[in-house]
Formats: C-alpha cells, sequence, structure tokens
C-alpha cells in the first residue's frame, strides 16, 4: 500500500527570484555559500543543471534533476527505494519580494519507505530551515 508524502516549507525573503534560484543553482558547486552544514554537505555533479543527467546526493537523499524553469523552480526526481516522488525547490513573487518553498511530495512504499522518510524527516525540516537562514544571511549582504 503506498503512503502519499507531501511535506512544504516556505519563507519569503527580500531579493529578487533571480538572485535566489541563482544561489540555489550553485549549491553543492565550488560557489555555494547556502548550504548551512560543512559537516553533512551537499553534493551534486559538476556542470550546468541538465535533467536527466545532473545527480545530487545529501541527507540520505540521492535524485536526478526532472526540471528546471529559470527563476520559477527546480525539481529533483528522488531515487531512493520506497520513496515514488519528487524534491524541490519553488519560487514565486514580483521584484524583491520572493516566496521560496521547498516540496517533498510523493508516495512512500508501505514499509521501506516509511522507515526511509522516518529517518530523513527531521533531517529534513532542520536542514531546510538552516538553508532558509542562510539564504537570508546571503540576501543582506
Amino acid at each position: 500500500m503506498a503512503i502519499p508524502l507531501l511535506d512544504s516549507r516556505k519563507r519569503t525573503f527580500s531579493g529578487t527570484r533571480r538572485r535566489i534560484f541563482q544561489l540555489l543553482v550553485d549549491m553543492g558547486t565550488s560557489n555555494d555559500v547556502v548550504w548551512p552544514f560543512p559537516a553533512q554537505p551537499f553534493m551534486r555533479s559538476p556542470g550546468p543543471l541538465m535533467p536527466g543527467k545532473t545527480e545530487e546526493w545529501h541527507n540520505g537523499f540521492h535524485a536526478v534533476l526532472e526540471e528546471v524553469v529559470p527563476e520559477e523552480r527546480i525539481v529533483w526526481r528522488v531515487q531512493n527505494e520506497g520513496i515514488d516522488g519528487t524534491h524541490g525547490f519553488y519560487l514565486s513573487g514580483d521584484g524583491k519580494q520572493t516566496t521560496l518553498e521547498h516540496r517533498v511530495e510523493g508516495t512512500l512504499s508501505e514499509t521501506e519507505g516509511r522507515l526511509l522518510w522516518r529517518r530523513l524527516e527531521d533531517a529534513n525540516e532542520r536542514s531546510t530551515e538552516a538553508l532558509f537562514d542562510k539564504i537570508a544571511r546571503v540576501l543582506k549582504r
């Protein structure tokens, strides 16, 4: 039996969608200034974001880029056994006010998926909130 999963966190920033999108694109590269946990790195394959090719690893997640729409969204397809779904960043707003949403959505398998999410849920919450905090600090520079 599949169990639905939806985890959404949002924050509004004083910054343009262009600037925040670029900060997200740079995560996991040598230009990364927003990933909050150096001891738990966010890694992604080198080069430009390419759907179907670019991979990422963080907090126990492995994902492949599914879609990138400049200044609107970056969506990753989760590759972990037990989770059929995506996680992504969605940007909205006008001018200098931008709302950034991080969303994990999909379905969990009865046993493996539920246990995996139980293990990753707290890390996902903490890292998303810490990432939002770091983005806010970077945007104030």
